[in-house]
């Protein structure tokens, strides 16, 4: 983040971590799969010291039950989920809210021309942000002003 508080690409950057994935049959017509990816370092390349980059989720985590053609319905209920993470590298108690969401989908069709679809995002109705972002506002020729979080 620049002093004026806007954002701008930076160097290019190095992480490792792991990732796993499953997917099963429990039936026929019903699946479940998932997926983790835990990132254990993440760092700018180059530079005479190493610069680690602290405002991104180091977890993050998605499942889903999946049904297929069963009396002509198919869905699926899903999961989302993020940790919490640090958004100020000089202050690690500034940190981003981490969320969980559950979103499902329904179809089948009516006829061959027709097909009926319901699907509800964040089903559950959870309060959460997809960006979260910390900086310093400050308006052109005056001094810096209070911390914005959003």
């Amino acid at each position: 983040m620049l002093a004026d508080g806007s954002l701008e690409f930076a160097d290019p950057a190095l992480s490792y971590g792991f990732e796993a994935r499953m997917s099963a049959a429990i039936t026929r017509k019903l699946s479940v799969d998932g997926g983790i990816t835990k990132v254990l370092n993440a760092y700018y390349r180059g530079g005479p010291q190493r610069i680690y980059l602290d405002s991104a989720p180091r977890f993050t985590a998605n499942a889903a039950l999946t049904l297929a053609d069963w009396r002509g319905w198919s869905g699926s209920l899903r999961m989302r989920g993020i940790n919490s993470y640090r958004l100020d590298g000089a202050d690690p108690s500034i940190r981003a809210a981490g969320h969980v969401v559950f979103d499902t989908a329904f179809n089948r069709d009516v006829t061959d021309q027709i097909a009926l679809n319901v699907a509800v995002d964040n089903l559950l109705n959870r309060n959460y942000w997809e960006v979260q972002n910390y900086f310093t506002s400050q308006i052109a020729g005056q001094g810096p002003a209070d911390r914005i979080h959003g």
